[in-house]
């Protein structure tokens, strides 16, 4: 395939090794005994943009497996309910990432446990003051050096943090096999001819819809960032079944909108039955409203690997469709202008 863009690319093609290189890192950490030993009740993991991707995919993807909550954070200001029992994780893959700065301000003064994921900056200075337990991220396999495409260490970091912790059922083999799935699908979305590519060329004029259901909705909001960040795009994410009971109402108006607008579902033969029928239900309804839909296929054994697989479909569809609109994909001037107006 043509080199267009090839750093980030590249950090598509390495999303495999990345996975693979995480876990390494993790996995010799050291870990105080009253961290490991700690009856944790909930985790919060406070981040924004791609410093939370993998935790968006984790939490989904073994959702039915989870014995406590996993909570979000992406915001300035962590739950008043953290406290002792806490897992709290403050990721930010810059190191210097302002909302996530405020948490651990926040997270200072909480009494919680306190992890810290960050290649660097003011976020692992602190770790380093305050003793934290940290994970300096080395991604060496992501040459585009943007958060968003070191998503397999995220995902693999923070699972192996987990892991560790006995909080989540995610093995070092889960990784493996994932990783060698990764790396046929990669054969497969880089030849001349592809599904991505293929899905590419419907969308590159048209407003995304991205549906998902279980344990692919941390996967669509992947989908979701790197289709605004790579390509320039505009998509939004919606959670199936949930919007059934409104969007399928919003079709009427206005009508020049959806002349632009289509919709992309994520299917999985893992889905509860019925959630697999309202997919197929809600893709006709919404071509007789006049808005095409594609629905992809995403396949897999378990659920971990069916997530890292509609991310990397994902990756490649968002790279092709900024070949498409010839932009560079790497840098993002929008963000980077808002954050020097906040500045």
């Amino acid at each position: 395939m043509a080199r267009f863009a090839p750093d980030l690319l590249d950090s598509i093609l390495k999303l495999p090794a990345q996975l693979t290189d995480a876990w390494g890192q993790v996995s010799e950490i050291h870990l105080p005994a009253s961290f490991i030993d700690t009856r944790y009740s909930d985790i919060v993991i406070a981040g924004m943009g791609g410093s939370t991707l993998g935790a968006d995919l984790l939490r989904y993807a073994f959702a039915r497996k989870l014995e406590i909550p996993i909570h979000i954070v992406n915001d300035y200001s962590l739950p008043p309910w953290v406290g002792e029992h806490t897992l709290v994780i403050l990721s930010s893959y810059s190191g210097t990432t302002e909302e996530t700065l405020a948490c651990a301000e926040q997270a200072k003064e909480s009494g919680s446990h306190v992890f810290v994921m960050a290649a660097g900056g003011t976020l692992l200075d602190g770790a380093h003051a305050l003793d934290w337990p940290y994970w300096k991220i080395e991604a060496d396999q992501n040459p585009s050096n943007q958060p968003r495409m070191a998503i397999g260490y995220m995902v693999a970091g923070l699972g192996c943090l987990l892991s560790r912790l006995g909080l989540i059922p995610l093995t070092k083999r889960m990784i493996l096999l994932a990783s060698n799935e990764l790396k046929k699908q990669n054969t497969t979305l880089k030849a001349l001819e592809n599904p991505a590519s293929e899905l590419a060329g419907y969308s590159e004029n048209r407003f995304l819809l991205l549906m998902s259901a279980e344990h692919l909705l941390g996967s669509a909001h992947v989908f979701n960032n790197q289709l605004n960040e790579n390509a320039k795009h505009l998509s939004v994410s919606q959670p199936i079944p949930e919007l059934d009971h409104h969007f399928l109402e919003g079709l009427g108006f206005p009508y020049g909108a959806k002349r632009h607008v289509m919709a992309i579902f994520l299917q999985s033969d893992l889905y509860h039955p019925r959630n697999r029928k309202r997919i197929e239900l809600t893709s006709g309804i919404l071509d007789k409203n006049g808005i095409p839909s594609a629905v992809i296929d995403v396949m897999g054994s378990n659920r971990f690997i069916q997530a890292m697989n509609a991310v990397q479909f994902g990756a490649f569809t968002s790279y092709y469709i900024a070949e498409r609109h010839r932009i560079d994909p790497v840098p993002v001037p929008n963000v980077s202008a808002l954050k020097k107006l906040l500045a």
